[in-house]
């Protein structure tokens, strides 16, 4: 791989006994040109192939990643960047800009996220972002090990996987499932406004880029297709990951919110298509569901019903909630509320826009 053109800078250092920052070095042909008296640990080493290899590949403008401690011994931490310096490259100095813009548009558009996108909705998502360089929109590199979302924790980012993989752990550190290149995680957090459920780990050395939480809501509603998207993503998810939860929900469940909020529960027998009245007992009084073969047909909540009622239990994250699978005689002739899958995301986008005035 051709690397000529690229330098390496040393932006951050924490008791390392090789680098101070602010150092670099520049890269000639396949080798990373540097003083006789530079010493390399392995561990940076090690790091360094991993970075120069995935930038090559990637053809990115800059990259950031991050080298902490290893097999070697070493116990230094050091954050670096690889880019392309200006005076290598300042024949294309008033192009830099589109050059970026087309990488990251060569990017989006092979993920799955943006399959249904044509390249005048890609030209549109990436209008609401203004930036000079491609680690503008947050590429990040993690080393294996590395705790990217720990649960509990609110969530800030979108992760697009772009190379690597991940494993979702619960609190006994069991793995639940992996995430591999083109897969996303954090979204649930971003659109329910929860923290963080499960925590991510990462499994062998990856590459993310992040989308920051008011990005994200921002371009979020503009996207027909994202909402499309994101509405398939969550009900794999949960098909996945509450396998166990809904067989205990066939023959009745009871429990509390803040184990399992209210959007994981509607979703939860939206997908299994129960029937039954799922039941709750709120801070402002009782309130209940009807659902027939998954889609709610009937709800109310103090002196709301319907849709409403359903935005405002959803607000709740404290209280009990119980599932009888047993619809009582007069709901044989209700209809459903409308598109489960609409009335969830509304709701969910109130209440985030509520928590954002508050």
């Amino acid at each position: 791989m051709d690397l000529s053109g690229y330098r390496i800078t040393i932006s951050n250092v924490k008791d390392c006994p090789c680098f101070q920052a602010q150092d670099q070095f520049d890269c000639s042909g396949n080798a990373v040109v540097v003083s006789a008296d530079t010493h390399f640990c392995m561990d940076f080493a090690e790091s360094l192939i991993f970075g120069l290899s995935n930038i090559s590949k990637s053809k990115a403008m800059a990259m950031e990643f991050k080298c902490a401690s290893g097999g070697s011994g070493c116990k230094g931490q050091v954050a670096y960047r690889i880019e392309k310096v200006e005076e290598q490259i300042n024949h294309f100095e008033d192009e830099t800009s589109d050059q970026n813009v087309d990488a990251v548009t060569r990017l989006l558009l092979s993920l799955p996220m943006f399959k249904s996108f044509d390249q005048r909705s890609i030209d549109r998502l990436l209008s609401y972002f203004q930036f000079e360089h491609i680690y503008d929109l947050g590429f990040k590199s993690y080393r294996k090990g590395d705790i990217i979302l720990q649960k509990g924790v609110p969530g800030s980012h979108l992760y697009i996987i772009v190379a690597g993989r991940v494993e979702v752990i619960d609190e006994d550190d069991n793995t639940i499932t992996y995430l591999s290149s083109g897969e996303v995680f954090g979204e649930m957090s971003l659109i329910s406004g929860n923290p963080v459920s499960a925590s991510v780990r990462v499994d062998i050395p990856t590459t993310v880029f992040r989308l920051d939480s008011k990005d994200f809501n921002r371009v979020l509603p503009k996207f027909p297709e994202l909402h499309t998207y994101f509405a398939r993503l969550l009900t794999q998810r949960l098909t996945r990951s509450n396998r166990e939860r809904t067989q205990d929900l066939s023959s009745g469940m009871s429990g509390k919110l803040s184990e399992m909020p209210p959007d994981e529960l509607l979703q939860t027998l939206n997908i299994t298509q129960k029937n039954g009245v799922l039941s709750f007992n709120l801070a402002d009084g009782p309130a209940k569901i009807f659902f027939k073969d998954g889609e709610m047909i009937y709800s109310e909540y103090g002196k709301l019903t319907g849709i409403p009622a359903v935005a405002k239990i959803i607000q709740n994250q404290t209280g009990k909630f119980s599932f009888t699978p047993k619809l009582p005689p007069e709901a044989s002739e209700m209809k459903p509320l409308g598109n489960f899958m609409g009335i969830l995301m509304n709701a969910l986008r109130e209440m985030d826009e509520s928590m954002s005035d508050d």
